[in-house]
């Protein structure tokens, strides 16, 4: 090893030579591997398994799989320029180390979707990000994904384009051709975060404008503060090869640049200045050999001159890798470059070793070390903590005046006083003795008792031991230290809820899967921490004071939709599986433990992957048992049809009497989209909308963005978002429950109106409205001419959503209360508790098959009747009871009369496959109802890029169907990407001949099955719900099989 502990320690105390930096990918781009050659670089890997070893990877199931499951860190020293030293590393002195180092905790994450919330937790505790893509490949919709993460956390990114080898010995480019793809590759990334650029830019113009507008009105000095008032220009590219951001790669050979080592190597050579022509070589630029000049190449010059990239970086490298080509002198290629670049590194023996890609790998290596060109962009490049921690302290902490705007009101002057102490801190980055502390636990992470430096009683039968993976953001913390866990819910003004003391028992640097035991760890750096194994379940934040807000929760860019039921294999055994499902949802961040009403145990994950990777968890270590696995059960939605555009016309008015009172129920469906709708056209887009406020800003950009599309929508939508009450289910779902308008019941139309256990009343003839025929079986409403319709709710929700109506809200305040009879203003409030808790529980489960509702406006209004006689007693309970009951029923038969339909979780689906493979690609699409969205071929790639909406229902089994139907030559990666109604009626009934011929008896065509029938029916059938099926197909049929005694 090139560096011991106590050097990398000693680093600890010194901020700007700290380098917090994650690895970010798709899956299968390198990141594994080009993490060998940075750990090796510290003499922890033999140099012959660097790049095969995959020291990151400790589970078993990642060698065997070839991908990163869990994110690991590994504390490194760089010293610059040591890998050119006779003996690299070893050469540096003891001095040399701590003057020049650097100290670089790398974490290493996964690319997998699945493991998403691994990457989460990688990139809250960095500050910087190295983004790995394939040379071939390029950006792909994983990397999409990890570059969106790194911009929500204001993470400084730097990028690898790695595997390069593959243009030169698998697509046989020319210099300039790959030239041109590595541009692409630049661009496209560029493109990736300037359309973040680009959202967050309209997001802080709508803002502002939004605050003018208030300002003027005078209703927005209490919020002046919480809107960021000045919007900065259009930034620059982040990636830029010439300004050192870019780096060029092969992670399997060991080698990579930076264009600044090759204009050192020629600026003396051609007479110029090493910056000058580092700026010059990348671009069109050329080298004129006879007036000896760089200069622009002009269009007409296109093909006929070289890029200076081509010419002094491409070229030589090109060259090198044809001693790799049949029949080629390796010896003597490679013999020629070590003399020419004077490699004393490499032995003799090496260039004249009989395996020619071995041969080459060496001398590329001795060249170009990998760890080298990486390493130096990172401590270049990459800020330390002082440095990021200004750009990201909006992201992990509001600034105190907007805390203390929305929960900080009644603090003690010491917890305001500790408030101004914590947060200078943090933007500080202190360190220093008296500073609080401050730790950011994103993850739990279990290791074995064994791993541990020190002996440690486990807290499970399994010998598994839990520490806290996390990184001091102040102060500095000690072992022994006695902390306050926050959790997410913690407020400062109720000190005694959501909040633990606990001590410190072990403080750790992280070595891979090894811990190295320290004593203490300042501000800046990553650890581990013991003792926290019964206070943490998944995150929390540690802190010397309990005046302390909790930091932001980490987002997520999925969302666990796959869950199977568990069951031990022996009964006897239910104990330890209970006891392993609490260690498994303690270890694992993204993963769902829940108990079923029938008594199952329900595992959630994020997908196929995951949810085989938690099963194999609990089997061999956790639980140690052996398991009963149910089939897959996939989440649904339901929803009721879109309108489109068709002109507005109210859904069913749905009326109950509530049966000992005197009051009335008329739940209003509006459908959730189109003219009258309040979700966002791009689902995926309405998914991140409602996924819960997690701060002031993400409040502001989803106001921005509820107003953007109010623009598109029109006065209806606008005028139904005014008068939303609350979301449900859960107050937080894509569902709306909305004040009535003051309209009263007879302003509907007659077919619009359907009745839930009504009662004849006299009179009901002649009150009903003009067109409906009152019968014995039907009976239309009464409403006495004393009754009174009440407005029910607060505009909660419009609030919330910055769409609230200030004058009417003043009008409604002064709402003549005098006009009700005694006993009304308490009617009214049970009426509202027993509105809100139906409405919540009819959002949460529908009235198809018990899924939550999506994308469904109600709007609700109530009227008072006075009683002629008293009743003397309740016999069927409290009023707010009965109104649950009611407006529980209600809800479903709204949805009811209003078309429902089941909505259905989509995964966007990348395939990459060839031109030979694409017929087999398309009919395991087309059997798994996948939806093309577009076919293109990769340029420079010779690979077919399909991208497709699969249905998650339809997922399992896909990857590896496909890679079987086309025999190895195509690779899907799958991402959750929107909810979707599913365009089939459940209860279609063909009218005409016309519909029989055109959609077949059960609306799928001639023969087919109703599919979302038989969804609904496979969800019944699992939740014990009743089925419309017959027990006994044929009761008088003659049995034939025979009784044998």
């Amino acid at each position: 090893m090139n560096a011991s502990v106590e050097q990398l320690v000693s680093l600890q105390a010194k901020p700007e030579k700290i380098r917090n930096v994650c690895i970010l990918a798709h899956v299968d781009h390198g990141k594994t591997t080009m993490s060998d050659h940075l750990i090796g670089s510290n003499g922890l890997i033999h140099p012959r398994l660097m790049g095969e070893l995959r020291f990151l990877d400790s589970r078993d199931d990642e060698q065997a799989r070839g991908i990163t499951m869990k994110s690991s860190s590994i504390s490194l020293l760089y010293v610059p320029g040591a890998q050119y030293l006779p003996e690299g590393p070893q050469s540096c002195t003891t001095e040399q180390k701590l003057r020049e180092g650097y100290l670089i905790n790398l974490i290493d994450s996964p690319g997998h979707v699945d493991f998403c919330s691994e990457v989460s937790t990688a990139v809250r505790l960095s500050d910087g990000g190295i983004v790995v893509v394939d040379a071939v490949e390029g950006v792909c919709i994983q990397t999409h994904a990890v570059l969106r993460q790194a911009w929500q956390e204001k993470v400084k990114l730097c990028l690898v384009i790695n595997k390069v080898d593959r243009l030169i010995q698998e697509l046989h480019l020319t210099p300039m051709e790959a030239y041109e793809r590595l541009r692409t590759i630049v661009a496209h990334a560029n493109m990736v975060v300037s359309s973040f650029q680009s959202e967050q830019f309209l997001s802080d113009a709508d803002a502002v404008l939004a605050n003018e507008a208030a300002l003027a009105s005078g209703a927005a000095s209490s919020r002046q503060d919480a809107v960021d008032t000045s919007l900065d220009e259009d930034e620059e590219p982040v990636f830029e090869p010439e300004k050192g951001t870019v780096a060029f790669a092969s992670a399997m050979d060991g080698w990579g640049f930076q264009i600044h080592h090759f204009a050192k190597l020629y600026a003396a050579k051609m007479g110029c200045n090493a910056s000058a022509l580092t700026q010059a070589m990348w671009g069109d630029f050329a080298f004129n050999a006879k007036t000896k000049r760089i200069v622009r190449i002009k269009a007409e010059q296109q093909g006929k001159l070289t890029p200076l990239f081509v010419q002094l970086a491409l070229d030589p490298i090109w060259k090198a890798y044809e001693a790799c080509t049949p029949g080629a002198d390796t010896q003597a290629i490679l013999t020629k470059i070590v003399k020419a670049l004077q490699l004393t590194q490499v032995p003799a023996k090496a260039v004249a070793h009989s395996d020619a890609k071995a041969a080459l790998k060496a001398v590329m290596r001795s060249w170009l070390p990998l760890s080298e060109a990486v390493l130096n962009m990172v401590a270049q490049h990459l800020p330390d903590p002082a440095a990021a921690i200004p750009d990201r302290m909006e992201r992990l902490m509001p600034s105190r005046a907007a805390q203390l705007q929305h929960s900080g009101a009644g603090l003690s002057p010491q917890a305001l006083q500790d408030l101004e102490r914590i947060e200078s801190g943090m933007q500080a980055c202190t360190s220093a003795a008296d500073a609080p502390t401050v730790v950011c636990i994103s993850k739990m992470v279990a290791v074995p008792q064994g791993a541990l430096p020190q002996r440690v009683t486990a807290a499970n039968p399994s010998g598994t031991v839990f520490v806290g993976f996390g990184r001091v953001f102040c102060g500095t913390v000690h072992e022994g230290d006695v902390v306050h866990v926050l959790s997410a819910a913690y407020n400062p003004k109720r000190p005694h809820m959501h909040r633990q003391e606990v001590k410190v028992t072990g403080l750790y640097m992280m070595m891979g899967r090894a811990l190295e035991k320290v004593a203490q760890v300042p501000a800046g750096c990553v650890l581990a921490v013991g003792g926290l194994d019964q206070v943490i379940l998944k995150s929390a934040t540690l802190s010397s004071t309990p005046h302390c807000f909790p930091l932001a929760p980490m987002l997520f860019q999925a969302a666990p939709i796959v869950r199977v039921a568990l069951e031990p294999v022996k009964p006897e055994e239910m104990g330890k599986l209970q006891e392993g499902l609490r260690l498994l949802n303690r270890a694992d961040p993204f993963v769902q433990v829940a108990l079923a009403d029938s008594g199952e145990h329900v595992l959630g994950a994020a997908g196929e992957v995951h949810l085989e990777m938690c099963v194999k968890d609990l089997q061999e270590r956790f639980a140690g048992v052996q398991l009963h696995v149910s089939e897959p059960l996939v989440a649904f939605k339901e929803s009721v049809f879109d309108r489109g555009d068709a002109a507005y016309r109210p859904g069913k008015i749905v009326e109950i009497d509530v049966i000992d009172e005197a009051g009335i129920l008329q739940p209003h469906q509006a459908n959730g989209n189109g003219s009258n709708g309040f979700v966002e056209e791009d689902p995926s887009e309405a998914l991140e909308a409602a996924g819960g406020i997690q701060s002031v800003d993400s409040l502001q950009q989803l106001q921005a963005r509820i107003r953007r599309a109010l623009d598109d929508c029109g006065p209806d939508a606008r005028a139904l978002l005014q008068r939303s009450w609350l979301f449900g289910p859960n107050r937080t779902g894509p569902n709306l429950l909305c004040c009535g308008d003051g309209s009263k019941l007879w302003d509907a139309q007659g077919d619009s109106v359907a009745y839930l256990n009504r009662r004849p009343q006299a009179g009901d003839a002649e009150t009903a409205p003009a067109g409906i025929e009152s019968t014995e079986d039907s009976p239309v409403a009464h409403v006495p001419d004393h009754s009174l319709s009440v407005p029910l709710g607060p505009r909660t929700a419009a609030r919330v959503l910055g769409v609230a109506d200030d004058s009417h809200s003043a009008e409604s305040a002064s709402y003549d209360l005098d006009q009700l009879e005694n006993g009304a203003t308490s009617w009214q409030h049970s009426i509202e508790s027993g509105v809100v808790a139906g409405f919540q529980l009819a959002a949460s489960a529908g009235p198809l098959c018990d899924e939550p509702l999506w994308g469904v406006a109600f709007q609700v209004a109530a009227t008072y009747r006075k009683q002629q006689q008293a009743e003397a007693d309740r016999v069927y309970g409290p009023l707010s009871g009965q109104v649950t009951s009611v407006m529980r029923q209600a809800v479903r038969r709204a949805v009811l009369e209003a078309g429902p339909c089941l909505v259905e979780a989509m995964s966007l689906c990348e395939v990459s496959a060839t031109s030979d493979a694409l017929a087999g690609v398309f009919a395991v699409l087309r059997q798994r109802r996948a939806r093309v969205v577009s076919d293109e071929m990769r340029e420079g790639s010779g690979l077919f890029s399909v991208l497709a909406h699969l249905p998650v229902q339809s997922s399992f089994g896909f990857v590896d169907d496909m890679r079987r139907k086309s025999s190895g030559a195509a690779s899907a990666s799958l991402m959750l990407s929107h909810w979707e109604r599913l365009q089939v009626d459940p209860f279609f009934v063909p009218k005409t001949e016309e519909e029989r011929e055109d959609f077949g008896e059960e609306g799928q065509g001639m023969g087919g099955k109703n599919l979302a029938r038989i969804l609904i029916d496979q969800v019944r059938r699992r939740k014990g719900l009743a089925l419309d099926h017959k027990v006994v197909e044929s009761a008088t049929k003659q049995r034939t099989r025979a009784r044998k005694v």
